[in-house]
């Protein structure tokens, strides 16, 4: 179990301790003990499953005794392919000090990246709260949403703000009802009768442990799984690639087509990320260039923008980028086309090609694209051809203009 503080330690400054309890340090073979079985029943798991294990060795303190470092071992299970797929450690920890209360005994899972996944615990040691009262199946539910929650207000509470009561942190703080989190806020934060336990799980869950899970990750990653990760439906494995990449591998080669998969279905940030990445790359600017404009026809309509922007923000683009953008006019929505347009604009560029590629637009289904296209053709010199196609759209739709 992990650690389930369900009432604060009688300090008489209301200090977490400096140093562990004397009276805890007897309990170490214990506590190795416990941790000893834990990973056995891990272990044991792996096989049925076939997942290799490979056994890292930690030293942290357990955070609420950041003074009193130990050692855990950090089990790594890879896959047939040599992948990471999780980390679990497990840890034995008292909830009391005045020895009393039984030993938690936990093991804790994290994702690759360093995310936390569960816990696990043994059914004839369950979690505990105030009185040695067992989680119920609420209170272990809510439990797993807050140590899910890397933005959690536990993160910046410290054990103090626990000890004492909401309106003695706030005279002492000298911050006003106003500012200070509300009750409500409190209880949502924590589950309830085991205030110290989530507070102290949520540490385990999202602090230093969590660090050095990603960290393992990242100097385990091939550049088969990081590949992999990049193409993931799962936001943060792409997030971690991108972070490993662009440290690891800046601007290799390697990864090109993987970050183009980034670009077409990535969120907002990771779409500016891969620009970045592929600019570095490919070096060759109109190639870089082309692959941006094919690729920007597969994005999403909210997306897609960013690329425009990019390119209209370039300063060396060759006339037959400007001409490829004309081409895919017709793959475009209304802001799209704008975007081109104003390129085409700003850029005073209005090569035959271009021209005839805008024209096109005339005939398009969509009377607002059509409509944006005769307005920039009209600010320029057309050849006989174009200038009748503009006069008979202007006709046609002379009530409409």
């Amino acid at each position: 179990m992990p650690l389930w503080f369900a009432h604060p330690p009688p300090t008489t400054n209301h200090q977490p301790p400096a140093t562990m309890p004397s009276f805890l340090l007897p309990l170490a073979a214990l506590v190795s003990a416990g941790a000893a079985a834990a990973d056995d029943s891990v272990t044991g798991l792996a096989a049925t499953i076939g997942w290799e294990k490979v056994v890292h060795q930690v030293e942290m303190a357990d955070p609420v005794f950041p003074s009193a470092p130990r050692i855990y071992n950090v089990v790594q299970f890879k896959d047939r392919r040599g992948f990471p797929v999780e980390y679990a450690v497990s840890f034995v920890t008292p909830v009391c000090n005045d020895r009393q209360c039984q030993l938690v005994e936990a093991t804790m899972v994290w994702d690759p990246p360093g995310y936390f996944k569960r816990i696990e615990c043994s059914p004839d040691k369950p979690l505990t709260k105030k009185d040695h009262q067992p989680f119920t199946a609420d209170d272990s539910a809510k439990l797993e949403r807050i140590l899910k929650d890397r933005q959690s207000i536990l993160k910046s509470w410290s054990l103090k703000y626990l000890q004492e009561p909401l309106a003695a942190v706030g005279a002492a703080s000298g911050v006003d009802a106003v500012t200070a989190p509300t009750p409500l806020a409190v209880q949502e934060a924590v589950v309830q009768d085991a205030a110290y336990t989530t507070w102290a799980l949520w540490r385990w869950a999202n602090g230093e442990m969590a660090q050095r899970v990603r960290r393992l990750t990242e100097q385990s990653a091939t550049e088969a799984y990081l590949k992999e990760l990049l193409v993931s439906n799962l936001r943060r494995d792409v997030d971690f690639a991108i972070d490993c990449v662009s440290e690891h591998y800046p601007g290799d080669g390697r990864f090109v087509e993987s970050f183009f998969h980034v670009l077409e279905h990535g969120a907002r940030e990771q779409v500016v990320r891969a620009i970045a990445f592929l600019e570095r790359a490919l070096p060759d600017k109109p190639r870089f260039h082309a692959r941006l404009i094919d690729s920007c026809c597969r994005m999403h309509p909210t997306q897609s923008p960013i690329v425009l922007q990019h390119l209209a923000a370039a300063p060396d683009l060759r006339p037959s980028t400007l001409e490829a953008l004309t081409e895919r006019l017709p793959e475009f929505s209304f802001f799209q086309v704008h975007l081109v347009l104003r390129i085409l604009q700003e850029r005073k560029f209005a090569s035959k090609k271009a021209v005839a590629g805008v024209a096109r637009l005339l005939a398009s289904d969509d009377f607002f694209i059509a409509r944006r296209a005769c307005e920039h053709l009209m600010a320029l010199e057309l050849d006989a051809e174009t200038a009748g196609q503009v006069a008979a759209f202007r006709q046609r739709f002379r009530e409409r203009l």
